[in-house]
């Protein structure tokens, strides 16, 4: 039997219930890829490519969720609830109104993004087809993951497991019904996993603001339907250098996967296929994340910094122990994991299959820096810190990933030395280094301590 201290304990009961709600997450996404490979690769270059853009508009929707969940922690600490209520409540206003221009700008250029990251005209036509719903449902994402955080920072983080498993599986059911067109519903293809993606949203984020506003949940959701430019600003300060950070990554992550599309539409497929399979892998990180955010915060709130330092220096052992065991299971069984991806009778079946076989491997030896990645950045973030995340991410991404990405994946020739390049294979392990690099960084800046005296 295993024995946990009381730190230990707090962690756990935080991060558990955001890991199993973000691997309900991340299945309902490879749920999505598994239907949607069923209709072959260009279909699940289409997806995949159009997913990657959307995810691009995280960081604003991250400059009003960070800045929530920060205040929120602190005002809990400090048992300030009238604080804690109006942040709340600021937050989703902010929140709505900033998924409207996120929403028109995929509308509008959507399918010029695709075009500049390099896909051929047939996965710009369909990837624009998925983009185009997929961006309808921003205002009501950005509403719902705002509401999440606020319940992440208050010390909640099994409501937001229990909406995301039902909006998951809202979605898979509506995936099947839309996707191969089943029981009456149109068959709508690729398109139609976005259909489910937006329908389940939606169910998820009125149910979170009905039991907010009943006052069911930790928080309490108040309309007084006024702004209050003061909460609003603080929420800003906090969340805009996440904002830039996010950006800075999205923009790096943007470069990044110009250079994978440009290997091919075989290297694209499997790039996304082992991204998808990882994603599983990261999520006891993603739990840590969040429970050391919300410790973090609440135990400033306190008044009791060497309290939060202890809880960041037990979450990066029971992390570390975590991710060893993932990074055991992508490295010895990444066929395996591959295997449901793809269908047998696609004609790229076995070099998609060899590829993204590699991949696994790769990444899989980063896995334990990745964690302690996650908690340090969370840490940082929690504590209101959000400018050495962004300074980090500005350095460490472009010199560790894209540059070694582009030189060693296309080669290069410098006098009689010439370097014919190693292809895709180098962009993955350019990401692996830049992973190791950025944990050293966040490592660094933890250590100096500064995050201690933030204000918020």
């Amino acid at each position: 039997m295993i024995h946990l201290n009381e730190h230990q304990r707090r962690l756990w009961a935080l991060a558990w219930p955001a890991i199993m709600g973000n691997i309900s997450q991340t299945l309902l996404n490879l749920v999505d890829m598994m239907m949607v490979g069923q209709l072959g690769a260009l279909a699940l270059a289409a997806v995949g490519l159009g997913g990657q853009v959307s995810w691009f508009m995280m960081p604003i929707m991250m400059a009003v969720s960070t800045g929530t969940l920060a205040l929120v922690a602190r005002f809990v600490g400090a048992k300030d609830q009238e604080n804690a209520t109006l942040a709340l409540e600021q937050s989703l206003y902010l929140a709505f109104l900033l998924g409207i221009p996120v929403m028109l700008f995929g509308w509008f250029f959507g399918d010029d993004i695709l075009r500049i990251m390099g896909a051929g005209p047939d996965v710009v036509e369909l990837g624009y087809d998925y983009l185009r719903v997929v961006f309808a449902f921003y205002p009501v994402r950005f509403v719902g993951f705002t509401a999440y955080s606020a319940l992440r920072g208050a010390g909640d983080t099994k409501t937001p497991m229990k909406l995301g498993i039902l909006m998951n599986v809202i979605n898979a059911v509506f995936d099947y019904l839309l996707i191969y067109g089943k029981l009456g519903f149109p068959r709508l293809g690729a398109v139609g996993a976005a259909w489910a993606s937006g329908i389940g949203i939606t169910t998820s984020m009125l149910i979170v603001l009905y039991l907010l506003w009943r006052g069911k949940l930790v928080l309490m959701f108040k309309p007084s339907w006024s702004f209050h430019p003061e909460m609003a600003k603080r929420i800003l300060r906090i969340g805009f250098p996440t904002m830039v950070e996010r950006g800075l990554f999205s923009f790096y992550n943007f470069l990044y996967m110009s250079i994978v599309t440009r290997f091919g539409t075989i290297a694209l497929a499997a790039h996304q296929v082992g991204l998808r399979v990882e994603s599983i892998a990261y999520m006891p990180a993603f739990g840590f994340n969040v429970a050391a955010s919300a410790l973090v915060g609440q135990s400033l709130g306190e008044g009791k910094p060497e309290k939060a330092e202890r809880f960041v220096y037990e979450a990066l052992k029971m992390v570390g122990l975590f991710m060893g065991i993932m990074a055991f299971i992508l490295i010895v069984f990444p066929r395996y994991l591959v295997m449901p991806f793809i269908s047998p009778s696609d004609p790229h079946y076995g070099e998609v299959m060899r590829l993204a076989s590699i991949y696994l491997i790769i990444v899989g030896i980063s896995e334990i820096p990745l964690g302690w990645l996650f908690v340090l950045s969370g840490a940082l973030r929690g504590a209101g810190d959000t400018k050495t995340p962004m300074y980090i991410t500005a350095v460490s991404k472009l010199l560790f990933r894209i540059i070694p990405a582009y030189i060693l994946g296309f080669g290069f020739t410098i006098g009689q030395i010439h370097f014919e390049g190693l292809g895709v294979v180098a962009a993955w392990i350019a990401m692996s280094l830049e992973t190791f690099a950025t944990a050293a960084l966040f490592w660094w800046a933890f250590k100096r301590g500064k995050w201690k005296y933030v204000k918020v």
